[in-house]
């Protein structure tokens, strides 16, 4: 019996120092993932949208011709973020995307008008109580 006790006690100390990780792989610390890449306005594929922004459809609508040639576009999404982060994210990226600054505006709101080969896009953007509101349109020039 006590033979048994003392074989199973070993197996069992056994068996679970197996399973455990070393120190080293407990402590050490993983790189952060990267952030996903940010959302791409449908069908225009050059036009990001922040993370986490939600479209809002009933307001939102497309126009593109068959053949696909002319497309025009007005997109409305909201999502929880500062007026300057969103701000800064679409000087950024629409620079990374091809399109050119245009003028932009800043008063209560801000308006950001871009050009891109016969393409043009204005972002008006606006904050109430720490969500961001984004209107987008898009269309030939």
């Amino acid at each position: 019996m006590i033979k048994r006790l003392l074989l199973l006690f070993i197996f069992g100390a056994w068996l679970s120092s197996m399973g455990c990780a070393t120190l080293e792989e407990m402590t050490a610390e993983k790189p952060p993932a990267p952030p996903p890449p940010p959302e791409l306005v449908y069908p225009f594929s050059d036009i990001p949208i922040p993370n986490g922004f939600e479209r809002d459809h009933a307001k939102s609508f497309v126009y593109e011709s068959g053949s696909g040639t002319v497309k025009v576009g007005r997109f409305f999404y909201s999502g929880w973020s500062q007026l300057n982060d969103v701000v800064n994210f679409y000087q950024n990226e629409m620079v990374n995307k091809g399109w050119t600054l245009v003028n932009s505006i800043k008063h209560e709101n801000t308006i950001l008008n871009y050009e891109k080969e016969g393409w043009l896009c204005s972002l008006s953007i606006k904050s109430t109580l720490g969500k961001a509101y984004i209107e987008i349109q898009a269309g030939p020039k």
